[in-house]
């Protein structure tokens, strides 16, 4: 119980005190002008605002005195697979990581807890931040399992941001293993690829993430009891984010991400499946997966994500559902096939993991991170609204922020579950276009000035224009 209060107070001083992290307060975004001050239609000079294709080279980093900016393509680069197959290897060697497994020093799911919690504490001693503040902790629930009860634990490492406007994104896996006789815990369950793929994937991101200051909090989560029922996430969800009121932008989930292979022995070297909650038109959850669709395809050449319209597999489940079930955006990241017949086996062994798939598929992850807390904040929408000057034109008009050098403009044709054009428009906020009637939602994004793009804002729905017959 020590550490669930240590952590209540860690995340207060997370969310509350983001920009208070050392006697000099770091600097914060420049507030957002009002909407009443966002440029009007007439002023917008046509040469400033073409239709083109999104850029999608990567963005340019800055070095500034004493100190390097890591880029997000730079980023990409230092994912290590070599040390990622290690930590699958001592993953599998605890043997079995169910939440009966007895509680052994060097087997089973508490010995698996305790070295990932010495795992997230070297990582937080290699931040070259002092100012940074990272905390780790085990969160201990009780659940009943097989007649038995039962306290596992969730892992947790929390990484203070500069600016609490930008809120908080979780990023979370399971380490737990179970066979298909779920109630069986010291048998051997080596669970390579489900689930320490997701682990070794998500420590490798913290150690990435902690190498320079983010502007959103980012929370990694080690939960157990996914196996059983998702008993791990859901404890998490109502103990720590709605007693606490936690301002989630994003959940990134990550479960069985090894390997390319499906059941007939088919290949899909260079897709992934992401999973998210609907309706299509207006979830937020189903809005972050379009979002990971557009990093993925800007900082990781060669990979792409196919977002399925869907919670997840039929008859399966993964923790983001504890998060999306109770209203906080969540998206699940999969390989592209994963086989049945091998999951919760004694066959899921580190001879599943494929290495380089690995690595694409955690770069993934990490271009989804590097948008979704460390890129600028989204901008406000304004309703969309007829022009007053073209009949047949709408006006989109969003707040300006002076972090960022352009915007891109972002639409989704009608059921489509991608982001279908872009455009990117500079110097103003406010897009009269005729063509707005073609698509069924439009977003738009900042991009800043280290060619980082953020957030899409909430999307709107576009609406029709009607027009009044008058009577002679």
């Amino acid at each position: 119980m020590k550490a669930n209060f240590l952590f209540f107070i860690g995340l207060l001083v997370v969310i509350s005190l983001a920009c208070s992290l050392t006697t000099e307060a770091p600097p914060t975004l420049a507030p957002s002008t009002p909407m009443s001050t966002i440029t009007p239609e007439s002023a917008m000079a046509p040469p400033t605002v073409q239709a083109q294709p999104f850029e999608v080279e990567a963005p340019v980093g800055i070095v500034q005195p004493g100190s390097e900016t890591i880029t997000p393509l730079n980023s990409i680069e230092m994912v290590n697979s070599e040390t990622m197959i290690e930590n699958i290897k001592t993953l599998v060697g605890f043997e079995t990581r169910h939440v009966l497994s007895s509680q052994a020093p060097n087997r089973g799911i508490k010995a698996a807890e305790n070295w990932l919690l010495e795992q997230l504490k070297a990582i937080a001693a290699t931040s070259p931040n002092p100012d940074i503040r990272i905390d780790v902790y085990s969160h201990t629930f009780p659940m009943e399992w097989a007649d038995q009860q039962v306290f596992p634990s969730n892992v947790i490492m929390a990484v203070t941001g500069t600016d609490a406007a930008a809120g908080v994104v979780l990023v979370t896996t399971h380490y737990d293993t179970a066979l298909q006789n779920w109630f069986v815990g010291d048998s051997y369950q080596p669970g390579a690829n489900d689930n320490a793929s997701g682990v070794a994937a998500l420590l490798e991101l913290a150690r990435i993430m902690v190498q320079k200051p983010r502007r959103a909090t980012i929370v990694f989560v080690l939960f157990a009891a996914e196996e059983t029922g998702r008993q791990g996430s859901q404890a998490f969800v109502q103990d720590f984010i709605q007693a606490q009121n936690i301002p989630v932008v994003a959940v990134l989930n990550m479960d069985i991400i090894g390997n390319p292979t499906g059941r007939r022995g088919e290949r899909y070297d260079n897709t992934m499946r992401l999973f998210s909650a609907g309706p299509n038109e207006s979830s937020p959850s189903r809005m972050i997966a379009r979002m990971i669709d557009v990093a993925v395809s800007r900082y990781v050449p060669g990979m792409s994500v196919i977002i399925e319209d869907r919670l997840d597999r039929a008859g399966r489940w993964g923790d983001h559902m504890s998060f999306s079930e109770e209203g906080y955006p969540a998206v699940r990241l999969i390989e592209a096939a994963d086989d049945p017949t091998i999951a919760h086996t004694t066959r899921d062994t580190i001879e599943q993991i494929d290495i380089n798939y690995l690595r694409r598929t955690t770069q993934v992850a990490l271009a989804a991170l590097e948008m979704l807390a460390d890129g600028p904040n989204p901008p406000s929408l304004r309703p969309l609204r007829p022009s007053t000057t073209d009949p047949g034109s709408m006006v989109l008009e969003w707040s300006h922020s002076p972090v960022c050098l352009s915007y891109v403009v972002a639409l989704r044709g009608f059921g489509s579950l991608t982001y279908d054009e872009f455009y990117t428009v500079q110097a103003t906020t406010s897009l009269a276009w005729g063509g707005f009637k073609n698509f069924e939602s439009v977003t738009v994004a900042c991009v800043d000035g280290e060619g980082r793009i953020g957030r899409f804002a909430p999307e709107l729905l576009i609406q029709p224009i009607v027009t009044q017959n008058t009577q002679p």
